[in-house]
């Protein structure tokens, strides 16, 4: 069966060092294949905080898989976002902004949704592109008929009624009628601190809050999720910060039935 670690939003920078220890503790525990990142490792993507960054990555005896959020890319040095973004990312954790994992159970596939700017005020929101939701369908088209689909992106696809003043990802509803039907199970994300699962058009939409850092929202803790099983059952085990470690918040449980996924 296959465990699978999401977590998100750690914002080195504003990290809680307790609820980082409390995590390196979950992960010796919970021994996952992998631990899956989604975004926003630093809080104003500086040296410093890419190190640091770099260090807790280090750390791990765990493979990991990661993609970017709107925070690794520098808010306010203005000349290094539009000519040199990723200069950090690529120097300190990774040199592919988009990657791609694949076992015989399951496929990672990441996507790069930060933008360095776009027509509206606020930059950080986030958006695929057709290029790229033609990748990730090619990308299923080729993939075995039980082996697991994930697409692992910063912004999200869904978001609960109270907060989609929020923004979902720029086109979404694109990405969703070209993903429906194809394979796709679980759309992994992060960005608004706030963690849920949700059955969207068949395809589970999974979200991580901030798993380490003080940028919480009210009555809303750090967070992480796990997911088990494999391709006709799995279940999201979502953890929450509380009296000083990580503990089982909420469980929920999926079944596939004729390409779509149900809560049980």
């Amino acid at each position: 069966m296959t465990t699978l670690l999401h977590i998100s939003d750690l914002h080195f920078g504003r990290i809680l060092t307790d609820v980082l220890e409390g995590l390196k503790r979950s992960i010796r525990v919970l021994a996952p294949e992998m631990i899956i990142i989604s975004g926003d490792l630093t809080q104003r993507a500086t040296a410093k905080e890419y190190q640091q960054a770099a260090e807790f990555l280090s750390s791990l005896n765990t493979p990991y898989f990661i993609v970017p959020g709107n925070h690794d890319l520098s808010t306010f040095r203005v000349v290094e976002r539009f000519i040199c973004p990723w200069r950090n990312w690529k120097k300190w954790i990774q040199s592919d902004l988009e990657p791609q994992f694949s076992t015989e159970d399951y496929q990672l596939m990441g996507i790069n949704t930060a933008r360095k700017a776009g027509f509206y005020m606020d930059w950080s929101r986030g958006r695929i592109s057709p290029s790229q939701i033609q990748q990730i369908t090619q990308q299923m088209s080729h993939a075995p008929q039980q082996q697991l689909q994930l697409l692992v992106a910063h912004h999200p696809f869904w978001l609960p009624p109270q907060y989609e003043a929020r923004h979902l990802i720029g086109g979404r509803d694109e990405a969703l009628a070209s993903f429906k039907g194809r394979g796709l199970d679980l759309i992994l994300s992060g960005h608004v601190h706030i963690d849920y699962c949700h059955v969207l058009d068949g395809m589970i939409i999974s979200h991580a809050g901030t798993t380490t850092s003080d940028r919480l929202l009210p009555d809303t803790p750090n967070s992480f999720n796990v997911i088990q099983g494999d391709k006709n059952r799995l279940t999201i085990t979502r953890h929450h910060w509380q009296q000083g470690e990580f503990q089982l918040s909420q469980s929920q449980t999926f079944q596939r039935k004729n390409g779509q996924w149900h809560e049980a």
